[in-house]
């Protein structure tokens, strides 16, 4: 048998990959690729992967089932499967991991020792990772705190080196696959896991949408503001995805203003930070000194003609969106 473990990492197409997968898990099983049933939620095995990093963290919503019981689960999947592959994943193994745990769940599962193991991983340039993940956890995950001092709280994450050190020692014998995410930005990371899987895309219908969305910077603050507020960050969170779709609606507009948090100097600057990590990957896995295409002159300049800062204009703005949606609701019901 052939598993493969997705573990992320975060803000790399995972959900796009997960949703694929989720909507797709019959015809896959038709051909022996097992995406099995563990308590998915948003698509992935996020639950699984929450329980061996330790317990729900704050900002995520937890459901009843132990880990016994979800290991019970993938243990009842696999055996009862005629599948030569099963399929794991959750970007919460690379930023909760326990990959000693992962890997007992599995032999309790029935991974045999000549089974064969793929470790899945894309990979993203520390700045572009920074600034898209302090977007997902002030708008998803109740973080109050500014960019700098987010990045500072979360460096390790984006430390490769580090973070899949512990998964090579633990899967000796796996093969580790890393993709650099820069090339998914112009190119479909379904059709590139369908590849690791050995299918043609073109059995398969891959519709077009994104998942994820960010929500522009001004936003993003009146979100932060939400942040600080003392209740539950499942409540913080309320209105997110409506605030993902005002910033569609009003990019362009000149109405918010959503200019880069970061220089060309200061993203340089990060990513040197991580140079000794990135060099050691980049040499481990690729065979060459670089592991990303350089930050090019120019990169991310871009001006906004809206005004810096929370004006009465932005925040009427947003006050009368989050209204408007709030009576749509009314009127459903």
């Amino acid at each position: 048998m052939h598993w493969i473990l997705h573990i992320g990492a975060p803000k790399t197409g995972s959900t796009a990959i997960q949703r694929f997968i989720f909507d797709n898990r019959e015809q896959l099983k038709s051909q022996g690729i097992l995406y099995p049933d563990v308590s998915l939620r948003g698509y992935g095995h996020h639950d699984l992967a929450f329980l061996l990093g330790g317990g729900y963290p704050e900002w995520a919503t937890g459901q009843e089932k132990s880990l016994a019981q979800l290991r019970d689960e993938l243990k009842a999947a696999v055996t009862g499967s005629d599948a030569h592959t099963v399929i794991i994943s959750s970007e919460n193994f690379f930023i909760f991991p326990n990959p000693q745990g992962l890997l007992d769940t599995m032999r309790d599962a029935g991974l045999a020792p000549d089974d064969r193991i793929s470790v899945v991983c894309y990979i993203r340039r520390q700045d572009d990772a920074h600034l898209s993940w302090y977007n997902q956890t002030v708008k998803a995950q109740g973080n109050a705190l500014n960019f700098a001092a987010t990045t500072r709280r979360d460096f390790g994450l984006w430390d490769y080196a580090e973070r899949l050190k512990p998964w090579q020692e633990t899967f000796k014998d796996a093969t580790f696959i890393l993709h650099d995410y820069a090339r998914f930005t112009r190119e479909d990371i379904r059709i590139d896991f369908l590849q690791t899987l050995g299918l043609p895309a073109e059995s398969f219908d891959l519709p077009n949408g994104r998942v994820n969305e960010r929500i522009n910077r001004d936003i993003l603050n009146v979100q932060r503001l939400i942040n600080r507020l003392p209740i539950r960050t499942v409540n913080k969170r309320r209105y997110h995805k409506q605030l993902i779709e005002l910033t569609a609606a009003a990019a362009g507009k000149a109405v918010f203003d959503d200019s880069p948090f970061l220089t060309v100097a200061q993203r340089q600057a990060l990513v040197d930070s991580y140079a000794a990590s990135n060099r050691a990957i980049a040499r481990s896995f690729f065979h060459r000194d670089e592991l990303f295409a350089p930050i090019a002159p120019g990169e991310h300049t871009h001006t906004s003609a809206a005004p810096r800062g929370a004006t009465l204009t932005k925040v009427g703005f947003v006050l009368h969106w989050l209204f408007n949606h709030r009576l749509r609701l009314s009127r459903r019901t």
